[in-house]
């Protein structure tokens, strides 16, 4: 096997002993291999949320809701919410507590606003399912919140899993339902 010409290093010309021909190929199809193995990433801790561009826009929704939530910025959260939102509030044998994008404007995202003080949470994804300009992401979260109802202040704690249903209008990830 010959000697390779090598200029990082060395003098352009100088002759570096040790060095094969085969050497620089095989490590370049190595770092190939390496890349395309290694794939997109993970946007979860458990390695089952693969970092493709779509989830990523979906992830990007969820992460601006937590900060827009922490932040108890009522202009964000508006701005990620459907024209089309329904919340039905988990629950489907009455729909007396279910509302649409009229009441989210009108009157949660306002006492959302006037009664909580403080919160804190985290969010952990946990999938991301997406079926043409519809995607489900589901999520374990857990915080706290300092609340002020009847002039009294008191701290809520909670732990629970969830779905946010998400939806594709003028080509951006809307939160259509699960705030």
């Amino acid at each position: 096997m010959g000697e390779v010409e090598m200029t990082v290093g060395g003098r352009r010309g100088e002759r570096r002993p040790g060095v094969r021909a085969w050497a620089m190929p095989v490590a370049l199809a190595g770092l190939l291999l390496c890349a395309a193995g290694c794939g997109p990433g993970y946007l979860d801790a458990g390695k089952k949320v693969p970092a493709t561009p779509e989830n990523r826009a979906i992830h990007h929704v969820l992460v601006s809701y937590h900060k827009a939530v922490e932040d108890r910025d009522v202009p964000a959260l508006r701005a990620l919410v459907s024209k089309r939102y329904y919340e039905n509030s988990g629950t489907t044998d009455t729909d007396k507590d279910d509302y649409g994008i009229d009441r989210l404007e009108a009157e949660v995202l306002p006492k959302l606003q006037a009664n909580v003080k403080r919160v804190q949470f985290r969010i952990r994804l946990l999938a991301i399912d997406i079926d043409g300009d519809n995607a489900n992401a589901e999520f374990e979260y857990v915080g706290r919140a300092l609340l002020t109802e009847g002039g009294k202040e008191s701290y809520k704690m909670w732990n629970d899993f969830a779905q946010m249903k998400l939806l594709r209008e003028d080509g951006a990830w809307k939160i259509a339902e699960g705030l």
